[in-house]
Formats: C-alpha cells, sequence, structure tokens
C-alpha cells in the first residue's frame, strides 16, 4: 500500500519545523484586513490541514504591543488583573495572523487535521443485485472505519492522536487517472497552490486530527500520520482532494 504523501511539496520542506512551515502554508489570496489563512495541502488520500493554535503566551505577550492600538493594550492589561482566567489568545484574535506571520516563534504546538475518504458506490443504472452487493462491500469498509476508530481511541499511550470524526459528505475529488491527463485543467496554480477540482461525490469523509509541536519537522507530522492511518489505507480511496483554506488558530 502506498504511503500518504503531500502533493506539490519539496523534499526539503521535510527536513523543516512546523514553525517554519507556516510561512509557506500563508494563503496570499485570501489576506484581508490582515487577518489571513493557510492554504491546505494535497494528498494521495485527501488533504490536511495544519492547525497552529496553541501559541506561546510568553512570547505572545512581547510581541503583541506593537500590533494592537494602546487603547487595546491597555485593554487588555486592565482584563489581566480584573479577571486572569482571560487568555491572552483570545483577546488577540484579529491581530493573530499578522503577528505569527512575522514571528513564527510565537508558534507553540498544533494539530495536523488529515481529511479521508470512503466514497459511495454509484447506483444510478446498476441492477437491485449489483447495488445490493456494491453497498454490501461499501458497509464492511464503514464497519472496519468504525473499529478503527473506537480501538484508536482507546488505544492508552496514544500521545499524538486528539480526535477521530467521520461523516457524510459529498466531496470534491480528482483520480490519479485525473491528474496525469489534465493536470493543467485540475492542479496546480505555481502562485497560490491551489487545486482546481470540478468533481464531487457523496463520501463518508474522514477527519483524524494528530498533535505536533513547532519544533517538530514536516518529515516527522507525516510520518505520524502515516502510522496513525495505516490500519485503515486499504479501506480509502486514493484520491487527490482539495479543502478550502481556514483561519489558522
Amino acid at each position: 500500500m502506498e504511503k500518504l504523501t503531500l502533493q506539490n511539496v519539496p523534499d526539503a520542506s521535510y527536513k523543516r519545523s512546523m514553525r517554519d512551515m507556516f510561512l509557506d502554508l500563508v494563503d496570499i489570496t485570501l489576506e484581508d484586513d490582515g487577518r489571513g489563512c493557510l492554504k491546505s495541502v494535497p494528498t494521495n488520500f485527501g488533504y490536511v490541514f495544519f492547525w497552529y493554535g496553541w501559541l506561546n503566551k510568553r512570547t505572545l505577550s512581547k510581541y503583541y504591543p506593537a500590533y494592537v492600538p494602546k487603547e487595546k493594550v491597555k485593554e487588555i492589561k486592565k482584563n489581566k488583573k480584573e479577571d486572569s482566567t482571560l487568555k491572552l489568545q483570545d483577546q488577540l484574535s484579529d491581530f493573530l495572523f499578522s503577528i505569527v506571520r512575522d514571528h513564527p516563534d510565537v508558534i507553540g504546538e498544533g494539530h495536523a487535521e488529515v481529511h479521508l475518504g470512503m466514497i459511495a458506490p454509484k447506483l444510478k443504472h446498476a441492477t437491485v443485485a449489483e447495488a445490493a452487493k456494491s453497498l454490501k462491500t461499501y458497509a464492511n469498509r464503514l464497519e472496519k472505519l468504525d473499529v478503527f476508530t473506537r480501538k484508536s481511541l482507546k488505544k492508552r499511550g496514544n500521545k499524538f492522536l486528539e480526535e477521530i470524526e467521520s461523516r457524510f459528505e459529498n466531496i470534491d475529488f480528482i483520480t490519479a487517472k485525473q491528474v496525469g491527463k489534465h493536470a493543467d485543467e485540475f492542479f496546480w496554480d505555481d502562485e497560490c497552490g491551489y487545486v482546481e477540482l470540478a468533481h464531487r461525490r457523496l463520501a463518508c469523509e474522514i477527519q483524524v486530527r494528530v498533535h505536533f509541536s513547532g519544533n517538530d519537522t514536516l518529515g516527522e507530522v507525516v510520518e505520524r500520520i502515516e502510522n496513525m492511518i495505516a490500519p485503515i489505507k486499504s479501506e480509502l480511496d486514493a484520491v487527490f482532494r482539495f479543502g478550502k483554506s481556514r483561519w489558522p488558530f
């Protein structure tokens, strides 16, 4: 079974820290008033978002006064005295992207949100017997997914797995065959790294969230993902997918 691989990512990037990778993932097409987004990274089994939501409070405290209005700084200091439980990061939501983009050392930890899929069978024009066979096969795959989810979440000592969620969605996808035949039409836009996909299919979408620290290398995180999803990979559909960018914190 082929390993999970990131698409359009240089080999040298696998040696870079997740902290350093932040700038590579910035989506320059969706920046708005200083609040930006990160690109997802397509893989041969779906796509991955990298979420950088656990920031270093001490480092953030050092940088934020240069990015927020003076009145806001006064408000934050006042809030700190009145309510020690109020988190600094939560009060800086409008400014976080600019701060982290300029100072990646603010990044503490995060998670890789891995989006996978089991595409539902096509039943149009199928006979009853053909539909029954296809649905039975698909049901068996879903049962294996259920077992994988329960066992993985209950397994002790799995410090990197945060969550596994599954739901049915109409997902964008493109097969490896279509990539080879229509690369210019479907695939990379060199400026912003988008994948243009024109197909949608009903599928059981699976999200596996895997923890990382800012010091972990991209290669270590990808290997972590590979080990995590290995028991279920044979049931997944190896299709290239793309998810739109979202807030990274």
